[in-house]
């Protein structure tokens, strides 16, 4: 069985693309991202070791190119190097910045909810797993939402910047998705104070 052959990328293309996405060629830009984006993504989940992290290395990465494209010197270096080095660098702070972060259990208790923390909204209970369901059972866009704001801590603008949606939007998408989560752990507290356990049951007559 024959392996891929892997295409080379021409460096004086790719430096002609960047100079012209310095002068805000969507078109170059486009082009340049069609002919890197492998590559890059490569390099990033080399790094991170996982998928999710490593697709928002590489829309972080591609924004700074669109954004500093002008600062690219091709007399220091090749174009492709100079992308990899941005993709590099924001993998290894993303690596750095995991590990850091309080384990899931931890974070998850402090989600606030009007003001009070999720601690508080499931009385006190060390059992972080309701709290954990709520959050799966929201959509994925939602989901990925509520974990980087209150997880990993993301300000309402890079969360904008980062979905592509104005603040506003943000707000609002995270004020629903709180909404959702509450509700679903309600519904969870009363189904269980309903529930009768096998001990109450025996001691009611049950048996």
């Amino acid at each position: 069985m024959s392996r891929p052959v892997r295409t080379a990328i021409d460096g004086e293309t790719l430096s002609r693309l960047v100079a012209a996405t310095a002068e805000q060629d969507q078109a170059a830009f486009a082009a340049l991202y069609d002919l890197t984006k492998r590559r890059l993504f490569g390099i990033a989940l080399t790094v991170l070791r996982r998928r999710d992290l490593a697709e928002d290395v590489l829309q972080e990465a591609y924004i700074r190119v669109w954004r500093n494209a002008a600062r690219f010197d091709p007399a220091r270096g090749a174009a492709l190097t100079w992308m990899a080095t941005i993709v590099r660098n924001l993998a290894i702070d993303v690596k750095r910045s995991a590990a850091a972060t309080p384990s899931e259990d931890t974070a998850l208790m402090v989600i606030p909810f009007n003001g009070r923390s999720a601690l508080d909204e499931i009385e006190a209970s060390d059992d972080v797993r309701r709290l954990r369901r709520a959050i799966e059972a929201l959509d994925p866009m939602r989901r990925k939402l509520v974990i980087a704001a209150y997880i990993q801590g993301q300000s309402r603008e890079q969360l904008a910047e980062r979905f592509g949606a104005p603040v506003n939007t943000i707000k609002t998408w995270l004020r629903r998705a709180v909404i959702d989560m509450r509700a679903a752990l309600a519904a969870e507290h009363t189904a269980g104070a309903h529930a009768t356990s096998p001990v109450e049951h025996r001691a009611v007559g049950g048996k």
